[in-house]
């Protein structure tokens, strides 16, 4: 069986669009989590003429997972009070961590003429958002915090940037504000579709085998225009900075037309996720940065496909 079969689209994709948030003219990566009973996505949202590069980060709330009704008012947006904002430039791409009884959000945000940082912030209600500090400097724009503790530190992953490449990378902190034993991952791998970049996804699961991380993966490499794949790889749950498996092929590709055609052609990414009570995964990710889709796959059947596809 081939990697691509254990995960499944939901038939009803897309499940959000522009229509679902008026003003927008696109709705696309989100982060995802599980709150009072309610699926809660943050959504990534164009806004034409908006400050900030018209872009805005959105709360959308679901009774089931899959319909989804999208707050108007931004939750994350350009001019809001606190630190960094400076930064408030194209805000887009968060992940949600529950740690510790609070959720932490994670987002890229940019100064023209400095580039793109990852800013760290928090939340009790999804109401109320609180900037914390600075979670990754410039040209890092996608860190990933672990959802708990790690032999009593914070563990992050995160992807530099040198250029047109980006690699994985592991780090630690007593506090998340100060990171440090930064040890590269993973990098670019010597496949068509994995030759660009790698970074995480969404957060790390934790299953029987180790934290299944969900990751992304640019390929093209010159011979094509970029095209973006997730795939998956598994961790040592006492040091993730240990790799225990990582496939030499991907979980999902663009290859619908909801994720071949729109305003960045042949993407599929993912920021977020749910887990059920069964272990099934709720995989939310984007089409061509254009709509919202679902997919579902079981954690630790995934985890052990992992571990028998794996060749060192």
């Amino acid at each position: 069986m081939q990697l691509t079969n254990l995960i499944r689209r939901y038939e009803g994709n897309p499940i959000l669009t522009e229509d679902d948030l008026p003003g927008s003219d696109s709705v696309f990566n989100a982060g995802a989590v599980k709150f009072k009973d309610k699926y809660i996505l943050l959504v990534s949202a164009g806004i034409p003429g908006s400050a900030g590069a018209g872009r805005s980060i959105h709360v959308a709330e679901s009774e089931d997972g899959i319909h989804f009704k999208i707050r108007e008012e931004a939750f994350i947006e350009p001019g809001q009070p606190g630190p960094f904002t400076e930064f408030d430039y194209d805000i887009c791409d968060p992940r949600i961590t529950p740690l510790d009884g609070t959720y932490y959000i994670t987002y890229p945000a940019h100064k023209p003429g400095i580039g793109v940082i990852g800013i760290i912030g928090k939340t009790d209600d999804f109401v109320h958002f609180e900037r914390i500090g600075i979670a990754a400097m410039p040209w890092n724009r996608v860190p990933v915090l672990f959802p708990e503790k790690i032999g009593g530190m914070y563990w992050r992953l995160d992807r530099p940037m040198a250029g047109d490449a980006g690699s994985l990378w592991v780090s630690r902190s007593p506090d998340l504000r100060y990171w440090g034993d930064h040890q590269l991952l993973a990098a670019p791998g010597n496949q068509v579709w994995n030759v660009g970049k790698v970074g995480p996804s969404g957060i790390p699961i934790k299953t029987s085998k180790g934290w299944l991380l969900i990751y992304h993966a640019v390929g093209g490499g010159g011979m094509s225009a970029p095209i973006y794949h997730q795939a998956c790889m598994l961790l040592d749950l006492e040091n993730p900075a240990r790799i225990l498996a990582r496939p030499n092929t991907y979980l999902l590709a663009p290859t619908m037309p909801y994720e071949r055609s729109g305003r960045t052609p042949n993407v599929v990414f993912s920021s977020g996720h749910i887990v059920e009570p069964d272990g099934t995964v709720k995989l939310y990710y984007s089409g061509c940065d254009t709509c919202i889709n679902l997919a579902t796959f079981h954690a630790e059947e995934l985890a052990e496909a992992c571990l028998r596809y794996w060749k060192n």
